[in-house]
């Protein structure tokens, strides 16, 4: 049976790329689009729910998982990429209300998401948690954008390190740019179901070869 799949991230190029590839496997894929940036073009699939979202606001965070059970019935899986912040201003020039808006926006609005997809997971005693990331090698004096990929690293490290009381749990990390690549090695390690994921970090560095052991990153 075909799952049912929230992918956060629509904004990314990697968010993209795992929505092209779970609707063209056949699953049923939820895609929150941020307020602020241009509408995803509707499509005629049935098997796709583009709601919008409002990253700031928790009532916005409630509406986007409660939809996607009033729609499909159920949810199986989310996979959440990390909120990238490409580049700002010099920190130092930085409006303080700015500021807060991109924390916000891009911590807040996150760990929102985050804490209604998994207090439904344990509500209905199942559930995969996934959390992807790509590591662009920031600028030092690129603070805000390090800020914000600093806390998601963190927070992702806390929840794997977490008794989720039965849930799976992992994340993945590359520093490739290949995204559709990237999303496809996803898409295959989560379909093997391969119990020793759970709870780890693994990593993306290479298109052949990827699945003749599990590529799963040693914890310091």
């Amino acid at each position: 049976m075909n799952k049912t799949v929230l992918i956060i991230g629509s904004e990314t190029l990697l968010g993209r790329k795992l929505i092209e590839v779970y609707l063209n496997s056949g699953c049923k894929v939820i895609a929150p689009v941020m307020t602020s940036q241009e509408t995803m073009k509707e499509s005629e699939k049935k098997n796709l729910l583009v709601i919008p979202w409002n990253r700031g606001s928790l009532v916005s965070a409630k509406t986007v998982y409660r939809e996607s059970i009033r729609v499909f019935g159920t949810l199986d899986q989310a996979i959440i990429v990390n909120p990238e912040l490409s580049s700002t201003p010099a920190f130092e020039d930085i409006d303080t209300e700015v500021m807060d808006e991109l924390l916000n926006i891009y911590i807040h609005g996150t760990l929102y998401l985050i804490r209604e997809i998994l207090n439904y997971f344990k509500s209905k005693e199942s559930g995969t948690l996934v959390f992807a990331e790509t590591e662009k090698g920031l600028s030092p004096t690129a603070v805000l954008p390090s800020l914000i990929s600093g806390s998601f690293h963190n927070t992702v490290e806390g929840l794997l390190l977490t008794d989720l009381e039965g849930l799976k749990s992992c994340a993945f990390t590359s520093r490739l740019t290949e995204m559709e690549d990237y999303a496809q090695f996803i898409r295959g390690i989560l379909e093997s179901d391969d119990p020793k994921i759970n709870g780890e970090w693994l990593l993306f560095s290479e298109k052949k070869n990827l699945f003749q052991s599990l590529p799963i990153l040693k914890r310091k």
